[in-house]
């Protein structure tokens, strides 16, 4: 019996001997198929699909895209503050509470304190109302804004048809009905008209804004008709004096380039010079005045376009936000020199726009429509 079984452990050694090798693979290859599996089903290693698109169903689950409790906290404790009002709990004590939204979905955003950050959340509710009412013909929608958001962009404009948000109105809403956006969150829809979506700080609805015209919708965008005037006035004086001075007579052949420079501004003078070229070269056929608006005339790039006399006017920005804003809507072409430019330049929709084509800290979103739309350029 003791025979027996020592020949066979012989025959068993000898076996392995003789394919090791392939032992040794198959083994591998099953470890190697094991340890794929193991890894990919871990959350920290699943990674979702992206969603870029409107979607109709269930709300999502995902925590990446549902606000948490405390993070609607904090946007109630800063909405409060923003209205002057003492503490949450007070209303949340109250008996009562009215919800006149209750049927809607209402879409809103974060308080910012930069003109900046509210154009871009203004830009944003404006794409995602208008989009989604044109395709979810069956829901309700509400815009709305802080009141922080709607008194910066009351330095621009004098009408804006969103009403301010009221505090006691997210308290209607549930937790789990409210939702963060970011700029490429996926908006799901559910059955009912009871969801409250935010717009995170610095969110930019980019996809969503380059699909409108935005020329088509001017009731967003009235601007003081004081403001208009000034504005008109400073290409008329613009227009008589390079009539005064040039060869050409025809003033309704010139062609007006706008572009603000500002202390921050951060892009080389090549670039500014290389825009100057292409316009003249896009537009050969017309008389093509700069009107380069300066926050600091003595900056550098200011002083150098302006020891160049070829039709390149240097003014002054104006105290009032919104005259250097509607100059930059009035001309013919612009030099996006900041992404604050790509606002009154989306509003005109006409005209060619050139834009940095490198990344900068104050020049990233241009770049991103130049790919996207007719007539913007991207130059280095």
């Amino acid at each position: 019996m003791i025979n027996q079984v020592q020949n066979m452990m012989r025959y068993v050694v000898q076996a392995i001997r003789k394919n090791i090798k392939p032992l040794i693979l198959v083994v591998s290859f099953v470890t190697f198929i094991w340890l794929i599996a193991d890894t990919v089903h871990r959350p920290e290693f699943v990674r979702h699909a992206s969603k870029h698109s409107f979607g109709f169903g269930n709300p999502s689950d995902s925590h990446a895209e549902q606000w948490n409790q405390h993070q609607v906290k904090m946007f109630l404790d800063m909405l409060y503050k923003d209205h002057n009002s003492t503490t949450i709990s007070d209303l949340r004590n109250a008996k009562q509470l009215k919800c006149p939204m209750e049927s809607y979905t209402v879409f809103t955003a974060f308080a910012s304190s930069s003109l900046l950050d509210n154009l871009w959340h203004y830009f944003s509710l404006i794409s995602i109302h208008t989009t989604l009412t044109s395709k979810m013909q069956g829901h309700r929608f509400k815009s709305m804004l802080s009141p922080t958001a709607r008194k910066a962009l009351s330095r621009l404009f004098i009408r804006i048809p969103f009403e301010v948000i009221d505090k006691d109105l997210v308290e209607c809403y549930h937790f789990s009905e409210t939702y963060v956006l970011n700029d490429e969150t996926h908006i799901e829809l559910s059955d009912k008209n009871n969801q409250l979506y935010i717009l995170n700080n610095q969110t930019k609805r980019l996809r969503e804004i380059m699909e409108l015209s935005w020329e088509q919708l001017p009731g967003f965008f009235s601007l003081r008709m004081d403001t208009l005037k000034t504005a008109y006035d400073v290409l008329k004086q613009l227009r008589i004096r390079e009539v005064k001075y040039s060869d050409s007579e025809d003033a309704l052949n010139f062609q007006f380039v706008g572009m603000h420079v500002r202390k921050n501004d951060d892009l080389p003078i090549e670039y500014y010079f290389s825009s100057i070229t292409f316009h003249r070269k896009i537009n050969d056929a017309k008389l093509v005045i700069f009107v380069v608006i300066c926050e600091d005339r003595d900056s550098h790039i200011c002083q150098i376009l302006n020891t160049h006399n070829e039709r390149i006017e240097i003014i002054q920005e104006h105290g009032d936000t919104d005259i250097d804003f509607a100059l930059m809507t009035l001309v013919n072409h612009t030099v996006i020199s900041n992404d604050r430019d790509i606002f009154p330049t989306l509003l005109r929709g006409i005209g060619n726009t050139v834009v940095y084509g490198k990344f900068t800290d104050n020049n990233r979103y241009g770049i991103e429509i130049a790919k996207n739309k007719k007539n913007w350029y991207s130059i280095i």
